[in-house]
């Protein structure tokens, strides 16, 4: 390609004109293991879809969304500019997000009590290891609580006075899911078709079907 060389501008840069030229724009670039070449016919519809951007841009005084249309059948990009889609939140996104960290931030506070412990130290209060108080966990034979930053915790108010596990528990998980903090609620809360108790008091008291019936009628939930 020929090409004429002018003085360098007040810049410091030399500017280059020729056949394969238009704006300031380079002709060729790589691409991998070939080259590709840009015409100036594709380098002027690009500059001028910008241009249009711009506008429409500073008309409207919205943001405008430019988009090139690659189409290996034809020669030269096409162009859509458009006005992009508004990015607020509406009010209900919000809201959820609002709930979202208030639900993360109860259950910090829950996490945080005196009455949880790690793996180890609810390993020692049973008699056994580490690993058996995890397969219990996965089992449902015991209730293992999650949070974002201190892991499981175990509730110490999940053994009698003996140390003995709660009884029919995964019974319990059957019924509310694949969902520890659900279990939790339904085991802390008080409940009006088991007149006022807690689930948790009534399946100590061997009242066992009649803590599976409320959990069925409490629905599914927990603080996620």
């Amino acid at each position: 390609m020929t090409e004429t060389r002018k003085k360098t501008g007040p810049t410091g840069r030399r500017r280059t004109r020729g056949k394969g030229l238009s704006a300031g724009l380079v002709t060729r670039v790589a691409a991998g293991s070939g080259r590709l070449t840009v015409t100036k016919k594709m380098a002027d519809t690009m500059l001028s879809g910008y241009l249009d951007a711009v506008k429409r841009a500073k008309k409207t005084g919205m943001t405008v969304r430019l988009t090139f249309v690659v189409n290996p059948a034809r020669e030269e990009p096409q162009i859509e500019v458009r006005d992009a889609a508004p990015t607020q939140p509406d009010a209900l996104d919000l809201a959820l997000e609002v709930a979202k960290v208030r639900g993360a931030e109860r259950i910090a506070e829950i996490l945080k009590g005196a009455d949880m412990m790690s793996a180890d130290e609810f390993a020692e209060e049973i008699g056994a290891t580490r690993e058996t108080v995890n397969r219990k966990r996965k089992r449902h034979e015991v209730l293992g609580l999650e949070g974002a930053k201190r892991g499981v915790r175990f509730p110490r108010w999940q053994l009698g006075r003996n140390g003995e596990l709660i009884d029919r528990l995964p019974q319990l998980f059957d019924v509310l899911g694949d969902k520890p903090w659900a279990v939790y609620r339904f085991l802390v809360q008080h409940h009006g078709e088991l007149d006022g108790s807690t689930g948790l008091d009534v399946m100590r008291a061997g009242r066992v079907e009649e803590a599976i019936a409320a959990a069925k009628a409490a629905g599914r939930g927990d603080f996620s």
